[in-house]
C-alpha cells in the first residue's frame, strides 16, 4: 500500500511571531540577519540595482538554547515573508518531504526556511568530535544517509540563483558539519550566535520579567551577574521556576517573586554551558575570522 503524506507533515508553515524586540541581546546577529535576510527580501529591486547578490543560505551556529530558532523566525517576521521551520532529524525520516518543502517554499516565495540542527542532515561522516565534550546535549543519535544528504544539497542548489528563498541552518555542533553544505550557493554565510554576556542577560531578564511582580529585594542586575554561562533558554527556565516556587509558597496569597525564589530556582536550573565549552566556541570563532560574513 502506498503511504500518503500530506504536505507539511514533517515541516511547519508558520506565521512568524518573534520579532527583534522580543529577543534579548544578540545585537550583532540581529544586525547581520537584517542585512542578509530582511532587507534583500523587502527590497529586491534595490539590491538588484546595486549589484549585490544576497546569500541564498546562512548558517547560524552557537551554543544550544542561545536563540538561533527565534532569530530565524524574527528575520522572517522582519522581512514580512512566509516562514517554514523543520527539524532535520524529523524530515530525514521521509526524504521526499525535503523536496516537498522546497516546492512549497517556491509557492510561498518570498520565504525563509529554517532547518534546525542541520548537522544531522549534513554531517561529516566517519569523524568523531574532538572538542564538543562538555556540551549538555549529545551528538545527534541519527544522521542522514548520504543519499538523503544529497537530496538536501540538490534542493539548496536549485534555489541558489533565487533571491526570494533563503535557507537558514542552525547548529550547536559546527565541528561535525560537512564542509560541502558550506560551499558557495548553499549555507555559505555564517553568523555566530554567542552565549549572552552580562548586558544580553540583563536585557533577557527585563523582557521576560516585564509582567512579573518582583519583591523589593530583587535586583535584576544582580541576577544578570549570577547567571554567567546561562543561555537565553536557561534564563527563561529559571524565571519560570522562580514563579512556580513563589506560587507554591504563597498559593492564593501570591504577591511577588523574591530573591530567595530565584536562588532556589538556580539550583533547579543550572547553566547549560561551562567555561570549557565557551572556550571551544570562541576558539572556533577565531578560526573563522577570515570568513566572509557579508556579501
Amino acid at each position: 500500500m502506498t503511504k500518503h503524506i500530506e504536505k507539511g507533515a514533517y515541516f511547519k508553515i508558520k506565521k512568524p511571531r518573534w520579532n527583534w524586540k522580543k529577543i534579548g541581546g544578540l545585537p550583532d546577529a540581529k544586525e547581520k540577519l537584517e542585512e542578509m535576510v530582511s532587507l534583500p527580501i523587502k527590497h529586491p529591486g534595490v539590491f538588484e540595482k546595486s549589484g549585490l547578490k544576497p546569500p541564498s543560505g546562512i548558517l547560524l551556529w552557537g551554543p544550544p538554547g542561545g536563540g538561533k530558532t527565534v532569530l530565524a523566525e524574527a528575520a522572517a517576521n522582519s522581512a514580512g515573508c512566509s516562514y517554514i521551520s523543520v527539524k532535520a532529524i524529523e524530515i530525514m525520516s521521509e526524504p521526499e518531504e525535503i523536496t516537498k518543502m522546497y516546492d512549497t517554499a517556491r509557492e510561498l516565495a518570498p520565504c525563509v526556511i529554517f532547518v534546525n540542527e542541520v548537522d544531522a542532515l549534513a554531517p561529516i561522516r566517519d569523524t568523531e568530535s574532538i572538542w564538543a565534550e562538555g556540551i549538555t546535549r549529545d551528538a545527534p543519535i541519527r544522521i542522514a544517509p548520504m543519499e538523503i544528504t544529497e537530496i538536501f544539497y540538490k534542493e539548496l542548489d536549485r534555489v541558489s540563483d533565487r533571491n526570494d528563498i533563503i535557507t537558514l541552518g542552525g547548529t550547536y555542533r559546527p565541528d561535525i558539519l560537512d564542509t560541502q553544505v558550506l560551499k558557495k550557493g548553499r549555507l555559505d554565510r555564517k553568523i555566530y550566535v554567542p552565549p549572552p554576556d552580562y548586558d544580553d542577560r540583563l536585557e533577557i531578564f527585563k523582557i521576560h520579567l516585564k509582567n512579573t511582580p518582583l519583591g523589593n529585594d530583587v535586583s535584576v542586575e544582580k541576577l544578570a551577574e549570577q547567571t554567567e554561562y546561562y543561555v537565553g533558554a536557561d534564563i527563561v527556565g529559571l524565571i519560570n521556576e522562580a514563579r512556580v516556587l513563589a506560587i507554591r509558597e504563597k498559593g492564593k496569597e501570591f504577591d511577588t517573586v523574591k530573591t530567595e525564589h530565584f536562588n532556589k530556582g538556580m539550583k533547579r536550573v543550572p547553566p547549560s554551558l561551562s567555561p570549557g565549552t565557551v572556550k571551544k566556541y570562541v576558539e572556533t570563532l577565531k578560526a573563522e575570522c577570515d570568513h566572509c560574513y557579508l556579501f
